[in-house]
């Protein structure tokens, strides 16, 4: 997908530091998928409301790539940065590689999504209905992991 909007999405948004340690926070703690998390707010972004059923779907279209790619390019990635002292261009071939795994999941996602547009439930624009949907669309990945909803002042939800 050469023009992903999920993907330009999650470039500006994923940007800013604190995003990025909300993200990784969730990832690291309850395991969460941050391209998942993304997805989420980028739908409520979009005013676009998320169901569980079609979470459960998006879950497995990335599913296997995921487990049998991202994960696995992360913790060389991981694992060099934290033991190899020498090895720069190593890690930074290995982010690319990761990077470049990250975007096929989104574009996945933002195909299946886009390409599915009569299930797509418009809720209007505006701040406060983007904030709250972003909110019930993440709250519901948050209960596939067992894990509390977001707080409304996360930075997930800040503005673009």
């Amino acid at each position: 997908m050469p023009e992903n909007p999920l993907w330009q999405y999650s470039l500006a948004h994923y940007g800013r530091q604190e995003v990025a340690e909300t993200c990784l926070s969730l990832q690291d703690n309850i395991d969460a998928n941050v391209n998942l998390v993304l997805f989420c707010c980028w739908l409520g972004f979009r005013g676009e409301r998320l169901e569980a059923d079609e979470l459960a779907e998006a879950v497995l279209l990335i599913g296997e790539w995921d487990k049998r790619v991202v994960q696995p390019l992360r913790q060389v990635r991981r694992y060099l940065k934290q033991s190899v002292e020498s090895a720069s261009q190593m890690i930074e071939a290995a982010s690319t590689l990761e990077l470049t795994a990250e975007r096929i999941v989104q574009d996945r996602l933002a195909s299946w999504w886009l390409e599915g547009a009569a299930r797509v439930k418009k809720e209007g624009a505006g701040g406060s209905i983007v904030v709250e949907l972003q909110q019930q669309n993440l709250a519901i990945y948050l209960a596939l992991l067992n894990a509390p909803p977001p707080s409304m002042h996360s930075p997930l939800f800040w503005p673009l």
